[in-house]
This record gives structure tokens, C-alpha cells and sequence, in this order.
């Protein structure tokens, strides 16, 4: 453990032009969402749609700029645990704290509109994201994309593109484009786990080793690579299982406060389903 917190304490293991690039962007989406706009009729950024944004921009940060990504090349567990905060945690942070004009802006242009609207259909947006995600970790892809760093970051930028539109459904930032009830985003949710559920066992019970970009030497000897790998799946499982249901209950919570405001003030249910 002194071995990881030693890579921490390291300066250079730090991105320094990330960091400068992210505090810049958030700096900026701070003071945009201050500025009042020509002809704005919608309701001002809440402060708590900000807090999610910047969050999701500090956790981002943690997953690529900081020593995690070298250690990650080290330990396949720490690997995972990237891979969870990056395509479980930072989309649907970041999409919650989008302001609806911003990409209604970027959805003008015919094209973006027409690409978004089918990537991120539920049941494209669903099979895209986990069917990458499984073949990303078939183990002689794997080993060729972790030996190449242009195919590494590139591939990591294909997946997070895909959990942005596999979680845009469930935090869609455009009203108008919900698609899906809170009933049936519970169900998307679970269809997600379900999904993602064959790789991580693959790996948890896996006997043998998979990837052999984890085989050799580690510079961190913390963990036996079997037990690392191991370790691996349960990380991302349990993570996965964690981020889910905390969603799951976001969105039961708010569906239940939604059906009471609408009985309270004489709208029926079924009203109420049809128009969320």
C-alpha cells in the first residue's frame, strides 16, 4: 500500500495540463451559467445541477490524470476502478448538470441531431455500450490495445463516448427528448446490469489469468495477478451495483414525488406516465 500512496505524493505522476485544462473548462461553465442570455426564458443552472457537473469533471480527472492511470497499468483491479468512475460515475454526473439551451444549441445542426438520436435510442444506446465494453476485454484485444498507447486511448475514448449515449436516456438534458417514463428507466437500469453482468464473472472466476499485459513483474507487488485479476471484477461489479441502485433510487424517489404533485393537483397517473 506504501508503494501506491508513494506514486500519489509524486508530483509527476500528476497531469498538470489536464488539471489546468479542466479547472479552465469549469471555470468557464461557472461563469456562462452566471451570465444572463439574450431572450432566455429557462429557469437559471441550480446550484446542484453545477455541483454534479464539477464533480463529474473532478472524477474524471481522478481516473485519467492522476497516478491511477499509472497504476492502473500495474494492477488490473486499480485498471477496473478507472474504467468504473469513467463510464459508470462521470456520464451521468456530467449530463446532470448540462443546461438544456447549451445543447439544444448543438442540436440545430441536422447531422449531430440525427447521430445522437440513434446512439443513444435505449436499445442501441444499451447493446453498443456493454457489447464494447465485453469486447474490449476479450484477452488477446485487450493485450493489444494495453501494448499500444494511441489504440489504448482511443479505445477508452470510443467506450466513454458509448456510457455517455448508454446513460444519456436515463439523464437525457433536453425535456423534450425523455424518451422513457421513471418505470421504464428503472427497467433500463436493470437491463444494464444484467448486461454487464457475463464479464465481470468471466473474469471473477476465472481460474487462470486472462491478460497477459498482467502477468509479468509488477513495479507495485501489492497483489498476486490472479487474485488481482479477481479483485478486478468484484471492483467493477461491486461498483457497478453501487452507482445502479443509487440511481434506481433517484429515479423511484423522484417518479413517487412526480405522481403525488400531479394527484395533488388533480392529474391522473396515467396522465402523468404518459407525459414524463
Amino acid at each position: 500500500m506504501d508503494a501506491i500512496l508513494r506514486q500519489f505524493a509524486e508530483p509527476g505522476m500528476w497531469n498538470l495540463w489536464l488539471n489546468a485544462g479542466l479547472v479552465l473548462l469549469g471555470a468557464i461553465y461557472l461563469i456562462r451559467t452566471r451570465l444572463p442570455q439574450p431572450g432566455q426564458t429557462e429557469e437559471a443552472v441550480s446550484s446542484r445541477k453545477k455541483a454534479a457537473l464539477l464533480l463529474g469533471l473532478l472524477l474524471f480527472y481522478l481516473a485519467v490524470g492522476s497516478p491511477l492511470s499509472f497504476i492502473g497499468h500495474e494492477l488490473f483491479s486499480v485498471h477496473m476502478l478507472q474504467q468504473s468512475v469513467l463510464f459508470l460515475a462521470v456520464p451521468p454526473l456530467v449530463l446532470s448538470g448540462l443546461p438544456a439551451g447549451w445543447v439544444r444549441a448543438v442540436f440545430r445542426r441536422r447531422p449531430v441531431k440525427q447521430a445522437v438520436s440513434f446512439f443513444t435510442h435505449p436499445l442501441v444506446a444499451l447493446l453498443v455500450f456493454n457489447g464494447l465494453f465485453s469486447f474490449y476485454h476479450v484477452p488477446f484485444i485487450f493485450d493489444t490495445l494495453m501494448g499500444n498507447r494511441m489504440l489504448h486511448v482511443a479505445s477508452h475514448t470510443v467506450l466513454t463516448a458509448a456510457a455517455f449515449a448508454m446513460w444519456w436516456p436515463v439523464f437525457c438534458p433536453l425535456p423534450e427528448q425523455d424518451r422513457l417514463t421513471p418505470l421504464r428507466k428503472m427497467a433500463y437500469i436493470c437491463a444494464a446490469g444484467v448486461l454487464l453482468t457475463p464479464a465481470c464473472a468471466l473474469i471473477i472466476f476465472a481460474d487462470q489469468l486472462l491478460f497477459a499485459s498482467y502477468s509479468g513483474v509488477q513495479l507495485i507487488p501489492l497483489l498476486d495477478p490472479l487474485d488481482d485479476q479477481q479483485l478486478g471484477g468484484v471492483v467493477m461489479k461491486i461498483l457497478q451495483e453501487g452507482i445502479y441502485g443509487c440511481v434506481l433510487g433517484v429515479i423511484f424517489f423522484r417518479w413517487v414525488r412526480l405522481v403525488r404533485e400531479r394527484e395533488t393537483y388533480g392529474v391522473p397517473v396515467e396522465e402523468e406516465e404518459e407525459g414524463v
